[in-house]
């Protein structure tokens, strides 16, 4: 039987500079697994890795939507969630 597992990764309030570095962060070090994963199948195989190069192009769009988010929000804090999920599923 698989099994889900779940855990409460955010979930507080936030002033928006804390918000923003928080959110940022968590969306710049996928950003750089991405790249680091398309760099090494392009070093070793001589091939891009198309679903890093798309993951990488969301998330810079997203980071780049969430910092003018912010930039432009009146509100001074934010509450911030984030659920991770862990469920055993084949990709295709």
């Amino acid at each position: 039987m698989k099994q889900l597992y779940s855990i409460d990764l955010i979930n507080s309030f936030f002033s928006k500079e804390e918000a923003a570095e928080m959110i940022l962060s968590l969306i710049n070090y996928k950003i750089d697994f991405h790249s680091n994963k398309l760099f090494s199948q392009q070093v070793k195989f001589g091939i891009e890795d198309e679903d890093s190069k798309y993951r990488l192009d969301r998330l810079c769009a997203s980071r780049d939507a969430i910092k003018e988010y912010l930039m432009n929000a009146e509100e001074s804090h934010f509450k911030l969630t984030a659920e991770l999920k862990i469920e055993p599923k084949n990709r295709d």
